[in-house]
């Protein structure tokens, strides 16, 4: 288990006499061992229960100013909540899926989606309505549920409901926890407004809702020919809001929540996410942290929502030609397109788009999409923290999906236009394929090293993808001792031929061992492959890869807040693999 992990399962049951026994027990040096006996880790004890936390709100312009210049302080270093083979493990905040368990397409469409959405049979009601702010919408109830519905912009019916119906399937096939987002399409005589329904005007007042008021609101978004409306109906989360969480700290009053957002891996390697699909609003409010009920007591889940600026989309309309492209305020783009009077740093402007005759997906572009320039409209701490490592592990995500995964995933949009489904289909395909180019060479491009049933060793060639035509073959893998007590690399014990994806378990003796993988021509980019000598076998323990050539020891994993620094000689007998 890693150091970090160690503390975080500390702090997770003994709370705040766990903080108080780790002071007491710090200060010694520095322990060089590597794993232990339960690595690698597979789910963050992140879910003990705490004392609620303060519900608080943050403006836009606040989250704005914020992020509006880059925090030297908080850039650098690895991700801090990886396991030892560089993944996210199962936690409050993500949940592996389609990538380390294949999702079928009907899984794919299905998403989050528990409840079904709306109950059609009834009438629904109006509860709460609003006249302020960039979307138009009211709070609708069934029997069951509370729904936000949302509209599309009255001149592109079908643009942000659909981006947003998709991309909440996508981040949740891509693990992020997610609302159940709805499509709905429903006559005037199915909404009524209830009897204590509130209404916030113009100028943020609140007064009794009336008939009037759900009629000027509908009055402001599109119908279809038959006279229908068509919206998204996001469901009430579950539990008690708390508020957003930002990109960078953690939060003080939540003791599970113990590394800094800015090295999340899950957050750091969502900015691959968001330039696949064009999210460029990843910010503090569009994220939402609820207080649940676990099996042992309250803790804190976190959300990602709000995904209506995506793929070609806004809430008002098609996206503007700069997004993906520039920050809100990119002052040196800004710079160099004034003194050089329009004519140089931004050629896109010029450009018209290919798909401008489908006002259903709006503005969104293949040929000029180049993953490592891609920005977002703020500036993202954990997005700018995005090392090689974080894009491998985001990179090869999107590159798993496969041509019919995403046409169905595109259909949840329910466009009316076949058009429509073909164009954003290609568009995905062709940024996906730019993805995997730009991100999976990193270390060689393997991965899902595991031992097959006839004792090999078995892994996964990423770069035999439709994105690549030709790839450089595997060299014969070397294989060295290991001290885990050290971290040391030891002498060259045994060489082993790749075939098929497959290579033999080396001949050496002792508790573990390390494999160097690498193509002919590429001695740069490595693959380490540490394996642990068990009852059975060797076993998979952990994986580096690097593209800046092979050093001579191995560095610990993961990186702990400074406020979490301990011993960890001290505190092993709080750290078992028989612990409750």
């Amino acid at each position: 288990m890693s150091t970090p992990y160690r503390i975080a399962f500390t702090v997770a049951c003994l709370g705040a006499w766990g903080v108080l026994v780790l002071c007491l027990l710090s200060g010694g040096p520095a322990q060089a061992q590597v794993f232990y006996p339960d690595d690698p880790l597979m789910e963050d004890p992140d879910r003990a229960p705490i004392d609620p936390p303060q519900s608080w709100e943050l403006s836009d312009f606040h989250d704005y100013v914020e992020n509006a210049v880059e925090r030297p302080d908080e850039r650098g270093g690895r991700a801090m909540n990886i396991n030892t083979l560089g993944e996210v493990p199962r936690s409050s905040w993500y949940e592996p899926r389609h990538y380390y368990d294949r999702m079928s397409i009907e899984e794919l469409q299905r998403g989050p989606h528990v409840s079904g959405g709306p109950n059609p049979a009834e009438t629904w009601q109006v509860v709460e309505g609003k006249e302020e702010g960039v979307t138009t919408g009211f709070w609708v109830e069934d029997s069951d549920h509370r729904f936000l519905f949302k509209f599309d912009d009255k001149e592109h019916l079908e643009l942000s409901t659909a981006s947003e119906a998709i991309v909440t399937q996508i981040f949740h096939a891509l693990g992020y926890h997610s609302p159940e987002n709805y499509l709905v399409h429903f006559g005037r005589d199915q909404l009524e407004v209830h009897s204590d329904a509130t209404f916030e005007d113009e100028d943020g007042e609140e007064r009794p809702m009336t008939t009037e008021d759900l009629e000027a609101v509908l009055g402001e978004v599109p119908q279809y020919e038959d006279g229908t409306f068509r919206a998204l109906a996001s469901q009430f989360l579950p539990g008690e809001y708390v508020g957003p969480f930002k990109f960078h700290g953690t939060r003080p009053d939540d003791p599970n929540d113990i590394f800094p957002h800015e090295h999340r891996r899950e957050l750091r390697g969502m900015r691959v996410f968001s330039a696949w699909v064009n999210r460029g609003d990843a910010r503090s409010n569009n994220t939402l942290d609820m207080l649940l009920e676990g099996p042992d007591g309250p803790y804190v889940k976190h959300f990602m929502i709000d995904h209506t600026t995506t793929l070609g989309a806004t809430p008002l309309g098609p996206q503007q030609v700069w997004m993906g492209r520039e920050f809100l305020i990119d002052a040196p783009a800004i710079a160099a397109s004034v003194f050089s009077l329009g004519l140089a740093g931004r050629p896109w402007t010029r450009q018209s788009y290919p798909n401008s005759g489908l006002s259903s997906v709006g503005h969104f572009r293949t040929d000029t999409f180049e993953p490592t320039e891609w920005k977002q409209q703020y500036r993202n701490p954990a997005f700018l923290n995005m090392d090689e490592d974080d894009a491998f592990w985001a990179a090869k995500q999107v590159a798993h999906f496969t041509a019919e995964e995403i046409r169905g995933l595109v259909r949840v949009g329910e466009y009316t236009r076949e058009e429509a489904i073909d164009f954003l289909t290609d568009a995905l395909l062709v940024r996906r394929d730019k993805i995997a180019r730009a991100y999976l060479p990193h270390g060689g491009g393997l991965d899902r090293f595991r031992v097959g049933d006839d004792g090999r060793l078995q892994f996964d060639d990423l770069l035999e993808h439709p994105a690549f035509e030709e790839t450089k073959p595997l060299a014969p893998v070397v294989w060295h001792t290991f001290d885990n007590a050290t971290g040391q690399r030891g002498v060259a014990v045994d060489t082993t031929a790749i075939a098929d994806g497959t290579t033999a378990m080396p001949a050496a003796e002792g508790s573990f061992v390390v494999g160097v993988f690498h193509r002919t021509g590429a001695p740069d980019r490595t693959t380490e492959v540490f394996l642990r000598a068990e009852s059975d076998g060797w076993a998979v323990v952990g994986l580096r890869r690097s593209s800046q050539g092979l050093p001579g020891d191995v560095p610990v994993w993961t990186q702990v807040p400074d406020h979490l620094q301990s011993n960890p000689d001290s505190s092993d007998a709080l750290f078992t693999t028989d612990r409750p």
